[in-house]
């Protein structure tokens, strides 16, 4: 039987293992320097080589490296405000021009993932971070270093398509086309109504976090707003709410059974390189699925950087999380009695049924 011209296949395993190694390298070099307060660094670097995974690549080479341009503006921005004590205010305000340049950047980019869960996700946890002055040196060299690296990870499936392609056309999953891209995009009012309802998301559920008595980390709660909310030009229900809840519960679940262990640091590496790997597999095809594995992989490596005992984090990333979707699916449902009232769609949901 004569093999087809390119591969009919839509698992993106060259995009998973890229993936893997851009945030595992600097991860294992980093414990093997005897450095694991800096992973968390690591782990937000090496997220710069998920985006533009199915461009063309020198489209891509302009996408990946404006998110990570943007992963570095975010977590020194984070950095920013741990140094000054992290008041609430501050990490308020910074968290909206977070949002509004996040969102900008990636519609604008027309970027995927288009949603801004890895720049917050960069900002809050690194507003968290305890360093010093005397730590920036070092910092900057293992964000600058990470980023660098995961670029130059995420373009390298160029010289293997030019070495391999040739020769093996059907084991490559054929590329995407070039997106048109249009910085109008920046001046419609479906993106600045994509702002607001992240921003309002984000704030609404972060002040509510903070005020509940015996929970912590209500980033998390601000975490699930941005990851559920839908991105501009995209199409999301309710469904992702529900799937955010099981994959995440699932994934907590997992990630304290493996820290009540107290796996050794290169356990850790191998959490991450494993996790990073499945999540960018099953990702495009069951959210929940994928948070099986991301949801253990940023526990992980987080709890490198900001350690602390498993049960905690269990209950309060789930209580987190469901604060989160509810405030989320709260803000759909508005957003959607809004748009019959007035006869025209939300940015967020631009034409299409959110719930």
């Amino acid at each position: 039987m004569q093999k087809p011209p390119h591969s009919s296949r839509t698992v993106n395993l060259e995009g998973a293992t890229r993936a893997a190694i851009a945030g595992g390298a600097p991860l294992a070099l980093l414990i093997a320097l005897g450095m694991p307060g800096y992973a968390a660094f690591a782990m937000f670097a090496g997220f710069t080589a998920v985006f533009g995974q199915t461009e063309p690549y020198r489209q891509r080479a302009v996408t990946t490296g404006v998110a990570g341009a943007l992963q570095t503006l975010c977590m020194f921005a984070g950095i920013g405000v741990a140094l000054v004590g992290s008041p609430l205010w501050l990490q308020a305000v910074v968290l909206v021009v977070v949002l509004v340049v996040a969102i900008g950047t990636l519609s604008a980019l027309r970027a995927i993932p288009a949603q801004p869960i890895f720049p917050v996700f960069a900002f809050v946890v690194s507003a968290l971070v305890p360093l010093r002055p005397s730590d920036l040196p070092l910092v900057t060299v293992v964000i600058l270093g990470s980023v660098a690296w995961a670029w130059l990870v995420a373009m390298s499936g160029a010289v293997v398509r030019r070495v391999g392609h040739p020769r093996a056309p059907h084991a490559f999953r054929p590329l995407g086309d070039r997106k048109h891209r249009d910085l109008s995009v920046l001046r419609t009012a479906a993106l600045w109504e994509t702002v607001a309802l992240n921003a309002v998301g984000a704030l609404v559920a972060g002040a509510v976090a903070e005020t509940i008595p015996g929970l912590g980390h209500p980033y998390w709660a601000v975490i699930a707003v941005v990851s559920i909310l839908p991105a501009l030009r995209q199409r999301h229900t309710v469904v992702r709410a529900v799937q955010r809840l099981v994959g995440t519960a699932g994934g907590t679940v997992i990630a304290v059974g493996i820290l009540l262990l107290e796996p050794g640091l290169w356990w850790i590496v191998v959490i991450a390189v494993v996790g990073q790997f499945f999540a960018e597999v099953f990702v495009a095809r069951h959210y929940a699925v994928s948070l099986l594995f991301l949801t253990p992989l940023a526990l992980a490596v987080s709890w490198l950087s900001l350690p602390e005992a498993p049960e905690l984090l269990a209950l309060d990333r789930i209580a987190q999380t469901t604060l989160g979707a509810l405030v989320s699916v709260a803000l759909l449902v508005v957003g959607r009695g809004i748009e019959r009232r007035r006869g025209r769609a939300l940015g967020a949901t631009s034409a299409i049924r959110t719930v």
